[in-house]
């Protein structure tokens, strides 16, 4: 008999993503942390936290927003102040050593920097950068954050315009000209500045990601580029945790949840867990999905008894289905939990074949339930709202009318799948649930989809070249001519 790990235990190895903070009052904003963890924190707490007048070694209050969250903050180095800098010197080394038990150690370090031309890199970053970071912390990633570079941009854009460069282009060939622009001009102006006083940092790669206040897809990128700098699966497990701004990071650890605790390949075919029933693994799996997606549920409405069986009703509409469903979680007399079924049932007349695809496709419609859920949450993007039993009705809803088009298009790329036929690895099996959940989401992006780069031709005169621009829609330019009197065609 196959016991499977409780659900209270699953996050236990590092029960709090832990991440060290280091700015000052102008270049961190609120906007940073209700952005990637959906916590709202009062400006005068993060002002304090920055300006010095709270200690290093104490968590921010987050008032309970998050539990799977401690942050720990401090003024950067700009001020050249030795205190401060002895200060988180003596913290990184204290939470950094082996013996520091895992949750306790700081998993994760921000460096902020405002997007000001004129600020030099001080010494002790210099310092910080090329000897501290790599002797105290060799194992503790760090990500030198630039904020505020929406307001960088902001004047690249009025000291183009000023120029008169713009006149007779439409809006999307102007986005895309200050876009290049802008990152061209911040490599050159505070980039390339960095790069030069970081050196090679002990040999260390130290990732930039630049935040605008106006743009997710930056904060995204933060999310995603923290998550790659995490090596100790625990730790990452906790990051995946802790973060409410990216679905698909959430979606991504769902699903190698679910392949690495509730499959075998060991016959080299993508099988169900021999030995334990799907009406023990469905319940388990949502226990578990529920604390990766980590919404705000003060009013314990994910753990209604019901909710399970009405997420796999909303996601399995066939009523040839319906009865191996409520097989799953009907109730099993005289059998004990852990205990496989009778031969004599409905699910154990299907194949090993037909029992692997079932309970992919049922992950899979819990995964894309809480993502959806989810997605009703961090819509909000200032805070994560707490969960009502209407956010849960709508996210089912939502489901049943995405319908039988998109739904079915959940499970039949995990039917038509071929890892049930071969699979070597149980990496496949989390990689065919994430894009199942994905194209039922609507948020998979193939080939050819709307905002897809389109290459056009700019042609003279005396020659032709092809560049290549991305346009936010399906027309493009269609009219456009550029001060040099080249005209842009669209290539259709």
């Amino acid at each position: 008999m196959v016991t499977l790990s409780p659900p209270s235990q699953f996050l236990a190895g590092c029960p709090k993503f832990r991440i060290l903070v280091l700015g000052n009052p102008e270049s961190t904003k609120q906007e940073l942390f209700s952005r990637i963890f959906g916590v709202d924190l009062e400006k005068k707490l993060v002002d304090d936290a920055f300006n010095g007048s709270q200690s290093i070694e104490q968590e921010l209050d987050l008032h309970g927003q998050n539990e799977r969250l401690a942050i720990h903050t401090s003024p950067n180095f700009w001020a050249d102040d030795e205190h401060v800098y002895d200060q988180v010197c003596n913290f990184l080394v204290s939470r950094s050593t082996p013996s520091t038990r895992l949750e306790d150690r700081v998993h994760c370090i921000w460096y902020c920097v405002a997007s000001e031309v004129g600020r030099p890199v001080g010494q002790l970053e210099r310092r910080f950068f090329n000897e501290a970071l790599g002797s105290l912390a060799s194992n503790v990633p760090a990500v030198l954050v630039f904020t505020k570079y929406n307001e960088f941009v902001s004047q690249v854009r009025l000291d183009w315009s000023h120029g008169a460069q713009s006149y007779g282009q439409s809006k999307v060939v102007v986005s895309h000209i200050l876009r290049d622009l802008s990152s061209e001009k911040f490599e050159k102006q505070i980039g390339r500045k960095w790069a030069d006083a970081l050196g090679d940092s002990n040999g260390r790669i130290i990732p930039r990601v630049c935040v605008s206040d106006d743009d997710e897809s930056s904060f995204l990128a933060l999310a995603e580029t923290t998550l790659a700098g995490l090596r100790q699966r625990w730790v990452r497990l906790a990051f995946a945790a802790a973060q409410r701004n990216s679905a698909s990071i959430s979606t991504q650890f769902c699903a190698d949840t679910a392949a690495t605790e509730y499959f075998s390949v060991d016959t080299g075919h993508a099988r169900k867990l021999h030995g334990v029933d799907m009406g023990d693994i469905l319940p388990n799996f949502f226990a578990k999905a529920v604390q990766l997606f980590n919404m705000r549920d003060t009013a314990a409405t994910l753990v209604a008894p019901s909710l399970l069986g009405r997420v796999l009703d909303a996601t399995f509409d066939a009523s040839q289905q319906k009865p191996l469903l409520a097989e799953c979680l009907g109730p099993r007399s005289g059998v004990e939990v852990g205990e496989p079924r009778s031969q004599n049932t409905l699910l154990m007349s299907l194949s090993p074949h037909e029992r692997a695809v079932l309970l992919a496709q049922a992950v899979a419609g819990i995964v894309l339930f809480l993502r959806r859920l989810a997605s009703s949450q961090w819509a909000h993007k200032d805070y994560a709202v707490t969960l009502t039993e209407g956010a849960v009705v709508r996210a089912l809803d939502e489901i049943w009318r995405m319908g039988r088009d998109k739904t079915s298009r959940l499970l039949e790329t995990i039917e038509a799948s071929t890892i049930f036929t071969m699979c070597p690895l149980k990496k496949a099996i989390a990689d065919l649930i994430a894009r199942a959940v994905e194209n039922a989401d609507g948020t998979s992006k193939p080939d050819h989809h709307r905002g897809a780069p389109r290459t056009i031709i700019v042609e003279d005169e005396s020659d032709s070249h092809e560049i290549s621009l991305s346009f936010v829609n399906d027309k493009g330019p269609e009219d456009v001519v550029l001060p040099c009197g080249l005209t842009i065609l669209p290539l259709n």
